[in-house]
């Protein structure tokens, strides 16, 4: 399992607002300093700031920040925020019904990654990304 782009870049920068909370900052710095596409960057901050991840201030001296500490953001809030939230009954590999009752190859020994998986998003705030000093973003 991998992070989409999208995923990737919602975490970038909600650690990058989480690591520097002294100002707002406007997609166009954001986009700058992290080098993200700026369009993609733009639709993505209205769309974490509609789902409650991050406050919106306009005017010149305007732009983002986070709208809940970063301890209560987590890898699931976030993956939700932009429509991507692991889908637990999800088959590995693609079928469109596969359950105990129906199973596919994979389907057993899927159960207990998939367990862990959930729970890591579920468990991992944006703070705790942050809690050694040799942690790249």
């Amino acid at each position: 399992m991998h992070f989409s782009k999208t995923s990737e870049y919602a975490i970038r920068v909600l650690s990058y607002l989480h690591r520097h909370p002294t100002q707002p900052y406007s997609v166009a710095f954001l986009h700058e300093e992290l080098n993200l596409p700026y369009k993609y960057l733009t639709k993505l901050m209205t769309q974490l700031h509609k789902k409650g991840l991050l406050n919106s201030i306009r005017g010149r001296d305007g732009g983002f920040t986070l709208a809940l500490d970063a301890d209560k953001i987590f890898l699931c809030d976030i993956l939700e925020a932009i429509g991507e939230a692991l889908e637990s009954n999800r088959c590995i590999l693609g079928f469109e019904k596969c359950d105990s009752s129906n199973p596919c190859a994979l389907h057993n020994q899927w159960l207990k990654p998939k367990a862990l998986l959930e729970d890591m998003l579920k468990n991992t705030s944006l703070a705790s990304l942050h809690s050694t000093e040799s942690i790249k973003f």
